[in-house]
């Protein structure tokens, strides 16, 4: 599941694997269990003991496909931001006479980094609140 989990070096829980070591901890990233953390084997896949643990309860479905949807686009605007940098970039490094074209470029990034800090703000509260949402049933 590498390729599809990023790893985590949050502290709290731990857990031991079958081999004795502490097992890594990684946040999935595949769109029906985006966001999740899971322990696994810090081993190599080829000689691991193949432990493997979710850390934290499912969630709905819809909330999984919200979330992994929401980092496409957040991605999607990080990539069209750097490509309207570069081109500015371009523009002021080659002396362009066109300040209407510069300034209409300069105004595209400065939109894009702030729908850029919403989209985290979002995320952020959208977090938030899954971990409460999880304290809660857990608590009941």
């Amino acid at each position: 599941m590498s390729e599809s989990s990023t790893p985590s070096r949050e502290s709290g829980q731990s857990r031991t694997c079958f081999c004795g070591l502490t097992a890594n901890q990684f946040t999935a990233t595949t769109p029906m269990n985006d966001g999740r953390r899971f322990f696994k084997c810090p081993r190599p896949e080829d000689i691991a003991c193949h432990y493997w643990e979710w850390r934290d309860e499912e969630l709905p479905a819809h909330v999984s496909m919200f979330i992994h949807t929401q980092k496409i686009s957040l991605n999607a605007i990080r990539k069209e931001r750097n490509n309207l940098k570069k081109t500015l970039d371009e523009f002021l490094g080659s002396n362009a006479s066109d300040l209407k074209k510069v300034s209409c470029l300069e105004k595209k990034v400065s939109n894009l980094d702030s729908n850029l800090k919403r989209w985290k703000k979002f995320l952020l509260l959208s977090w938030a609140f899954f971990v409460c949402f999880v304290a809660v049933k857990t608590m009941c």
